[in-house]
C-alpha cells in the first residue's frame, strides 16, 4: 500500500524533496488560524475512520490540516493520481511521512479502491481531492460519493486560504501561498452516505459535500 522513496523516478524524487521542504517552510512560518477544528478532533478520537476531502487548487499545504492535528494511533492514506505530477505529489508526501494510494477512486474495481478498502480495514482515514485531478473545477466527482457508501466513511470537507500567494495558471487555478503569511483552515460539517443510497441518494449526497465545500471556501475566503 506504500511506497519507498526508490519507487519514484529520480526526477519526482527530487522535485518531491524540494517540494516536501517548501511546504514545511510555508506551514512552520506562518500564523495559523482554524475554524471548526472541533470537527477534525471529534472524529480523529473516535475509532472510525475518516475521509478528508480538499479541492485541487487547496492541495499544497492541505496535509497540513490533518498533520498538525493527527493523533500517534492515526495514520493519513491519501489518494494521488498515477501521473506524472502525481508522482511528484506523492514523493512530496512521502518526504513529509505521508505514503499515498495511486489512482483513480472513481474506477469501481481499480487496485486504488482495494487499496483504500484495506487502508479503512487498517483503521487508516483516507484523504481524497474530489475535483482531481482534471477538474473541472469545484465540481465534485461521484468516486468519492462511491467510496463513502463502500466504506461507510463520513466525508469531512477541508480547506483553507492564504492572505499571500500566487495564484498559478492552472486550471484549477492553483494556490500556492508565501512563507510568512497568515492561514485560515476550516472544517466542514461531516457527511453520511448510507450503504444503501440508490443514484437519486447519492447524487444528493454529491451535491451536499459540493456545497458544503463551497460554504466553507466562502468562508476563508472572505478573511
Amino acid at each position: 500500500m506504500s511506497e519507498t522513496a526508490d519507487r519514484f523516478p529520480l526526477k519526482a524524487r527530487v522535485l518531491g524533496w524540494m517540494l516536501s521542504g517548501l511546504m514545511r517552510l510555508i506551514f512552520l512560518t506562518s500564523h495559523k488560524r482554524y475554524t471548526n477544528l472541533a470537527v477534525l478532533e471529534r472524529h480523529l478520537d473516535r475509532e472510525k475512520p475518516f475521509i478528508l476531502v480538499s479541492w485541487h487548487n487547496r492541495n499544497i499545504l492541505a496535509c497540513f490540516g490533518y498533520l498538525a492535528h493527527a493523533r500517534r494511533n492515526r495514520r493519513f492514506i491519501p489518494l494521488a493520481s498515477a501521473s506524472r505530477d502525481g508522482s511528484l505529489a506523492a514523493a512530496a508526501m512521502h518526504y513529509l511521512g505521508v505514503d499515498c494510494i495511486r489512482g483513480s477512486s472513481s474506477q469501481g474495481g481499480s487496485k486504488a479502491l482495494r487499496q483504500m478498502l484495506r487502508a479503512v480495514k487498517l483503521g487508516h482515514d483516507l484523504g481524497i481531492t474530489p475535483d482531481g485531478p482534471r477538474g473541472p473545477k469545484y465540481k465534485v466527482q461521484p468516486g468519492v460519493i462511491a467510496t463513502a457508501r463502500m466504506t461507510g466513511l463520513p466525508i469531512i470537507p477541508m480547506t483553507y486560504q492564504a492572505r499571500n500567494k500566487k495564484i498559478l495558471r492552472s486550471w484549477d487555478a492553483m494556490i500556492v501561498p508565501y512563507p510568512f503569511t497568515r492561514l485560515h483552515y476550516a472544517y466542514g460539517e461531516p457527511i453520511h452516505v448510507d450503504k444503501d443510497a440508490d443514484e437519486a441518494e447519492m447524487e444528493r449526497c454529491r451535491l451536499k459535500v459540493e456545497q458544503e465545500m463551497m460554504r466553507i471556501v466562502d468562508l476563508v475566503d472572505a478573511g
